[in-house]
């Protein structure tokens, strides 16, 4: 019999308790239809509500996936929340999921500081994922930074890594080369990384979304590829999340990726471990 322990990593990875420091007591929770009252609203109650939520506690995946859905309605109050101490990452890790490159160039630019505590800078994990796109040098500070482990987070040096890998560019090889020389731990990965490049791996974009889903799902490879998941639109359907499905023999885990519509073509615009699985085998 199978016993399975689900855990919402994508609560963690957009802001959880930790980042708020309260307790469970003090946090109200919302629900996808709390985010569609926010994207009927406009202006300073929009702002008022959207803050509401950010401050609160999201106990489905269901809310990453509306918020995605409502993108056009809740980019400009998320860009405008960036700059509240409160809610500032948290807006950050949903601007991140939707991955529109002009909105990653300002939060980067509107980021804090590492700080000292165990995961006071996981937030920075939803950011490195979804660089795939640098424009500014800013931007590729930030990956440098998040590669090299300066964020002192296993999960956001992971995601450098992996990002790095796919802009596969002479300057994401050389700091992903500078990386493995000051990171041990991630060597084999840095690695096989750099071999990834040097293949001249195709551009990741395609004219169908699922082919383009597959192959990225194929070159990510977190253990063996158990399929993609139907893909979830935002609401002018030129936007797109896909869950790409791995077993690595003791975790199933879902990686989900974004992808944008341009000029016609489908183009990846981020990929991150959004649900971990742990299967535990008894009699």
């Amino acid at each position: 019999m199978d016993i399975r322990a689900t855990a919402l990593l994508a609560l963690a990875a957009l802001g959880g308790l930790v980042w708020n420091r309260v307790t469970v007591a003090q946090v109200r929770v919302f629900h996808p239809d709390d985010v569609r009252r926010v994207a009927s609203l406009d202006g300073e109650p929009q702002l008022t509500a959207l803050r509401e939520v950010l401050a609160g506690l999201q106990v489905t995946r269901e809310v990453p996936d509306t918020v995605f859905y409502y993108e056009a309605r809740l980019r400009d109050p998320l860009r405008a929340l960036l700059r509240d101490p409160k809610v500032g990452v948290r807006a950050g890790g949903f601007l991140a999921l939707i991955g529109v490159p002009e909105d990653l160039e300002l939060v980067v630019q509107l980021a804090p500081p590492p700080r000292n505590g165990p995961f006071d800078n996981r937030w920075a994990y939803e950011v490195a994922c979804a660089l795939l796109e640098p424009g500014s040098e800013e931007e590729w500070a930030f990956l440098r930074k998040a590669a090299l482990n300066e964020f002192n987070d296993g999960w956001v040096d992971a995601g450098a890594i992996q990002t790095l890998k796919l802009i596969a560019s002479p300057r994401s090889q050389q700091i992903l080369e500078e990386a493995r020389n000051v990171d041990a731990e991630r060597a084999k990965s840095i690695t096989r990384a750099v071999e990834y490049i040097h293949s001249n791996p195709p551009p990741l974009a395609d004219e169908k979304l699922k082919a383009l889903a597959k192959r990225v799902a194929g070159m990510i490879k977190f253990g063996n590829w158990e399929g993609n998941g139907t893909p979830r639109y935002n609401q002018a359907k030129d936007k797109a999340l896909v869950d790409c499905r791995y077993f690595n023999g003791e975790d199933r885990l879902t990686y989900t990726a974004t992808f944008h519509l341009v000029n016609g073509v489908w183009r990846l615009r981020g990929m991150r471990e959004t649900l971990q699985e742990l299967i535990l085998t008894g009699r």
